[in-house]
C-alpha cells in the first residue's frame, strides 16, 4: 500500500476533511481513465508494428525468437521485435491494472 499526499490551497483546506476520500477516488478514477485511453491507443500502434513482423516471417514472436535466422537482417529484426514485444507486454499488463481501478 502506498500513501498519497494532496496539497491544496489554504482557502479550501477546511472542506477537504469532509470530502477527501471522495476526491481521491474520483481523481484517481479520472486519471486512470485518461491513461487507459492513451495506453490503449499506443497498444494498437504497437500491434500494427508486430503485425508487420508476423507477416514478414509468417509466425509469432515466440516462434521466431526460438530460431532466429542467422543473418544480419534476422538479428536486427529480432532485436527490434523483442523491444516492441516487451513494450506491448508491459502496456497490456498496465491496461489490466488500470481496468481494475476504474469503476
Amino acid at each position: 500500500m502506498i500513501e498519497v499526499k494532496l496539497k491544496v490551497p489554504e482557502k479550501i483546506a477546511g472542506i477537504i476533511p469532509e470530502i477527501s476520500y471522495a476526491i481521491y477516488i474520483e481523481a484517481l478514477n479520472e486519471v486512470c481513465k485518461k491513461r487507459l485511453i492513451h495506453d490503449q491507443k499506443r497498444t494498437q500502434e504497437i500491434k500494427a508494428q508486430i503485425a508487420v513482423y508476423e507477416a514478414k516471417y509468417r509466425q509469432s514472436y515466440d516462434e521466431f525468437s526460438s530460431h532466429v535466422p542467422d543473418t544480419f537482417e534476422g538479428h536486427n529484426d529480432w532485436i527490434e521485435w523483442s523491444y516492441i514485444q516487451k513494450v506491448y507486454d508491459g502496456l497490456s499488463d498496465k491496461i489490466s491494472k488500470l481496468k481494475l481501478i476504474i469503476r
